[in-house]
């Protein structure tokens, strides 16, 4: 992403809280193969920017405290 996308408000972070999808471009090279020889090529994909979601923990019932994933046994 762009120096520019990467910098986050606090009312960016409210906005995602809020359910708001912040989405973000990231630009490139990158060396495509062909038939006859190596090739760079330019490159633009769609990113999500910022978000609420987090795999690192599970949510517990009451949607405010969480533990690690190897930990639960659902």
């Amino acid at each position: 992403m762009s120096k520019m996308q990467n910098l986050k408000t606090w009312q960016s972070f409210k906005a995602a809280l809020d359910g708001t999808i912040n989405s973000a471009e990231n630009r490139g090279f990158r060396m495509v193969h062909s038939a006859r020889a190596m090739q760079m090529a330019t490159y633009e994909q769609q990113k999500l920017g910022l978000s609420t979601y987090y795999d690192k923990r599970w949510v517990l019932p009451d949607g405010i405290h969480t533990e690690p994933i190897e930990f639960c046994i659902a």
